[in-house]
C-alpha cells in the first residue's frame, strides 16, 4: 500500500513540472511570433489639456486659443429725401418744440400735420455743432421751426402779408422752404429758456436785432447765442432775433415736401 501512494505521489509530481515547462514554452513561442504585445497608452489620451495661465513665451501658441468672430459694421441707416434729413437723427439731444404743429402760434391753428423737424443734411450737422458748443457751457437749443413745406409759406403770407417777417412765395418764398433756416432759442440747464428780447413770432420792433429797448440780459443772450451759431455757419437777419440761415442756403433750391410723406419714405444709408 505504501509502494502505492508513493507511485500516486511522484505521478502527480512528474505532471506539474512538464505541466510548467510546456506553459513556460509556450509564452516563449508567444512573444517571438509577437502575439503577445504591450499596449501603448500616449500619457495625454484621455486627458484634457488646461490652457496655459501664466505669459506666453515667444515661440509659444496658446492652447485652445478661439479666433475673434469677425461682426460686420452695418452703416448708420438715416431718412433723407431731397436732401432733408429729421434733425434728431443727425443730434437726438436738440429740444424740439414745433410751433406749427399745435395750436400754439400766431395763426391760432395746427398748421404741421406731424412733428417732425427737417433740415438739410449740412444744415443739420452745422447745427449739431453749435448744440455741442453750448452743451459744453451748460446749454441747448430748442428748436421752433426749421424746414417748412411750400404750401405752409402760402398760408403764412395769406394771414400776414408782411415781408419783413413772412416771405412771399411769389417773390422766391422763404429760406424755411429751402430746408437750410432755422428758429431757435437757448434752454439752461433746468430746460428753462433764456430771456431773449421778444416771444417768438413777435411781428414787431420788439423782434428787432438793433431794438434799442431791448433789455441788458436779453441782448447778453441774445449775442452768447449769435456768436456760437456764426462761429458753427450760421447768419442772422435783422427784423428776428431767432432766426438763423445756414451761410450756403445760396447753394440749395426750394424743395417742396410734405411732411407726412417725408415719414413714409423709405431709409436710405448716410454716406
Amino acid at each position: 500500500m505504501r509502494k502505492y501512494r508513493l507511485s500516486i505521489l511522484l505521478i502527480i509530481c512528474t505532471g506539474t513540472v512538464f505541466f510548467a515547462l510546456c506553459k513556460t514554452n509556450v509564452l516563449k513561442n508567444l512573444v517571438q511570433q509577437n502575439k503577445f504585445n504591450k499596449i501603448q497608452v500616449k500619457p495625454t489620451e484621455g486627458l484634457k489639456e488646461i490652457p496655459k495661465t501664466g505669459p506666453i513665451l515667444p515661440g509659444e501658441k496658446p492652447i485652445n486659443s478661439v479666433k475673434p468672430v469677425e461682426t460686420e459694421v452695418k452703416p448708420r441707416v438715416i431718412k433723407e429725401v431731397a436732401g432733408l434729413v429729421s434733425v434728431t437723427d443727425i443730434d437726438n439731444s436738440l429740444f424740439i418744440d414745433l410751433k406749427y404743429s399745435t395750436a400754439d402760434n400766431f395763426t391760432g391753428k395746427v398748421i404741421y400735420p406731424v412733428t417732425v423737424c427737417l433740415l438739410q443734411k449740412e444744415t443739420a450737422q452745422k447745427l449739431m455743432k453749435a448744440n455741442t458748443e453750448f452743451k459744453e457751457k451748460g446749454y441747448k437749443l430748442k428748436i421752433w421751426d426749421a424746414y417748412r413745406p411750400v404750401y405752409v409759406q402760402k398760408i403764412f403770407w395769406d394771414i400776414v402779408k408782411d415781408s419783413r417777417f413772412v416771405a412771399n412765395p411769389a417773390m422766391g418764398g422763404s429760406i424755411h422752404n429751402r430746408g437750410t433756416a432755422v428758429d431757435l432759442t437757448l434752454l439752461d440747464s433746468y430746460g428753462d429758456e433764456l430771456k431773449m428780447p421778444s416771444k417768438f413770432d413777435d411781428f414787431s420792433a420788439n423782434a428787432y436785432r438793433n431794438n434799442s429797448k431791448m433789455d441788458s440780459e436779453a441782448r447778453k443772450n441774445m449775442n452768447y447765442l449769435t456768436d456760437v451759431m456764426k462761429r458753427n455757419g450760421f447768419k442772422t437777419i435783422d427784423t428776428e432775433w431767432w432766426h438763423f440761415e445756414d451761410s450756403n442756403s445760396s447753394e440749395y433750391k426750394i424743395v417742396d415736401v410734405k411732411l407726412d410723406e417725408f415719414l413714409k419714405k423709405e431709409s436710405l444709408p448716410l454716406n
